[in-house]
């Protein structure tokens, strides 16, 4: 089969193939992705008076080290002032800023990463009323990350949000789950929640091939697409690139798929070719391709 440009949900905001492309997260970056029909996957970060949309916990990054004050320390109007880098090419888009844009967009599939951190009762009561004043827009986005306590609170409180749990393999649960604060489940965990009706998505998410005991191992494979799809899930995932694009490895992890891009889009071929609902890449435009 192949991916319409629907089913591609791009990574930050990530154009890694692009030269002089928008920065990573910045309003621009979004705005261009979503009005050539692609989704997105973002960052909701808490901020001292609202929410703004952001991988990182600080300015390091954005201003290129020359402010390492943190997003949780600023006011919206304070992070959205702040421009990109040296060449100052874009800015922090707010939460609001960004169902807009999504609003307005034919895009059918995004995802809001809720990241372990924020998965306490003061920030999801916060994300709860926001939420609730895009109730038009929930429709094409998913909100995954979600542990499923509080997948079953934002369910009682929002019932149309749609969510998806982070399934990983076992032996990744085990060296990764920590790191992200216990958010991995297990494919039989996740066919259990299924039935419970809290989740209708699953974003998998294939660490590296390295197994317990130096053994191989995979997630993306038939076997586990199958019994997923068996109870009605819709199947996202995370391409293997992905894993070397996010700052600070949480396990100094790198996926062995993701060697150079010959490998990586020979495995992203056979992975698609398992029929996924949407996939998550740094590599949009070759995804279409392949």
């Amino acid at each position: 089969m192949s991916l319409t440009r629907q089913q591609i949900i791009t990574h930050r905001g990530l154009v890694p193939s692009r030269k002089n492309f928008f920065p990573e997260s910045s309003y621009e970056a979004f705005e261009n992705l979503l009005a050539r029909g692609f989704g997105i996957e973002f960052d909701p970060n808490f901020v001292k008076d609202g929410i703004v949309v952001s991988h990182d916990a600080n300015l390091k990054r954005i201003t290129e080290g020359r402010d390492n004050r943190e997003f949780k320390d600023l006011t919206v109007a304070e992070i959205t002032d702040i421009k990109y880098g040296k060449q100052k090419k874009g800015r922090t888009p707010t939460f609001d800023e960004l169902m807009a844009l999504i609003r307005k967009s034919k895009s059918k599939v995004n995802a809001l990463h809720l990241k372990g951190k924020f998965q306490e009762d003061r920030y999801i009561d916060r994300l709860v009323d926001v939420l609730k004043k895009h109730g038009d827009v929930l429709s094409k986005i998913f909100i995954f990350d979600a542990k499923p306590e509080v997948a079953r609170f934002l369910k009682n409180k929002i019932p149309k949000l749609t969510l998806a749990p982070s399934v990983s393999h076992p032996f990744d649960i085990k060296r990764y789950n920590k790191a992200v604060l216990g958010t991995l489940v297990s494919v039989s965990n996740a066919i259990d929640f299924k039935k419970e009706g809290i989740y209708d998505w699953v974003w998998l998410d294939e660490w590296d091939l390295t197994g317990e005991n130096g053994t191989k191992k995979s997630l993306l494979n038939k076997k586990v697409f199958d019994s997923l799809k068996k109870v009605g899930y819709k199947i996202a995932l995370v391409t293997p690139e992905l894993h070397g694009t996010s700052p600070g490895l949480l396990g100094r992890e790198a996926h062995q798929d993701a060697e150079n891009k010959e490998k990586l889009f020979s495995r992203m071929k056979k992975i698609i070719a398992l029929n996924p609902d949407a996939i998550c890449t740094d590599y949009p435009e070759e995804a279409l391709k392949l």
